[in-house]
């Protein structure tokens, strides 16, 4: 499982947004294919970039707080 899946997977079916250090606690474990020695690092520049995409995977909603985009397109696995 890559990043963009692991934070779909953790978001998925919560109504209330999640605070990065919560997502990251919660994604780590399930990011197979992640490398490193900063996994935070990587669900954080993850987070903010989708977050910038007008379809990205996520929407930005407070500081720090994100939920997942109504209009996302879904995180595929990488080939």
């Amino acid at each position: 499982m890559n990043t963009k899946q692991a934070i779909e997977q953790v978001l998925k079916g919560r109504r209330k947004p999640m605070r990065v250090p919560e997502i990251i606690e919660a994604g780590v474990p399930l990011a197979t294919s992640l490398t490193g020695k900063t996994p935070g690092q990587t669900f954080y520049s993850v987070l903010y970039s989708e977050a910038k995409r007008e379809d990205g995977l996520i929407v930005q909603t407070g500081r720090g707080e994100f939920k997942l985009n109504p209009k996302r397109r879904r995180a595929k696995a990488a080939a």
